[in-house]
């Protein structure tokens, strides 16, 4: 599926390669995600923002949030990458203000609550996260020193479902995320009442757009953050319409 995404977007970028924009991301739905309209409420969102300055806009997915960082690095057809997180290579990308935040959260059992102070409390528990989405700082190097016991899926929804059958005590999940597909997915209907946000979480993670460097990148830059306050309301908008859709 990439391939043949990356191949239409090479016709593509020749054929309006001044007006066309290709970003790659990956799947964290109703952010991005392949399926559903516009790909996503990001996509959507910043498809209205640069049409104003005359661009269109073309993405496409890869198999995970790291493999899309590196594609964007090497691939001469993709022109950033988006949601960007934390500013990385600015030797090679510039990027935009942040438009958009959201909690990263622990999800939990409710007869099984989290108690923690600090991501060391962490370590007597075991956590579930989905293949290629990165810990953030804290998580990551208790992890890497392999105080953190963590089981990894492919998918969010898989993760979920992990969580409410007691494989795992908790997961990692951006909040929005987590309760979407809580309340969009028909096989994880059962457990609606039985799983929770933790009260506190983990840090307020802050997105934004990271574009290759050119001599067009500036002022497409410019205009995403000048953008950014229709950008939040196109999300919102979004958001609301879709949940309502998908909700069984």
């Amino acid at each position: 599926m990439l391939i043949l995404a990356l191949f239409l977007s090479a016709n593509t970028s020749h054929a309006t390669s001044k007006t066309t924009i290709t970003l790659i991301t990956h799947e964290a739905p109703p952010y991005m995600a392949e399926a559903l309209p516009d790909k996503g409420a990001i996509f959507f969102a910043l498809a209205k923002v640069l049409k104003k300055g005359g661009y269109e806009l073309n993405v496409v997915f890869a198999p995970s949030w790291v493999r899309a960082k590196m594609k964007a690095q090497t691939d001469p057809l993709i022109d950033g990458y988006a949601p960007y997180r934390a500013i990385e290579n600015a030797d090679l990308f510039e990027f935009s203000e942040y438009n958009l935040e959201s909690p990263w959260v622990l999800a939990e059992r409710k007869d099984h609550p989290i108690e923690w102070n600090k991501v060391q409390d962490l370590s007597k528990y075991v956590a579930g996260n989905v293949q290629g989405v990165e810990l953030r700082p804290g998580v990551k190097e208790l992890a890497d020193q392999g105080k953190l016991k963590i089981e990894t899926t492919t998918t969010q929804n898989n993760n979920i479902l992990k969580l409410a059958t007691k494989r795992v005590d908790y997961i990692f999940s951006d909040a929005f995320v987590f309760r979407y597909l809580l309340a969009t997915d028909p096989k994880l209907k059962k457990y609606r009442n039985k799983l929770q946000i933790n009260s506190k979480p983990i840090v307020i993670e802050r997105y934004g757009v990271a574009l290759k460097k050119t001599k067009n990148s500036a002022k497409i830059i410019k205009l995403i953050n000048e953008g950014s306050d229709e950008f939040k309301k196109h999300i919102e908008d979004y958001l609301r319409q879709i949940e309502k859709e998908k909700t069984p």
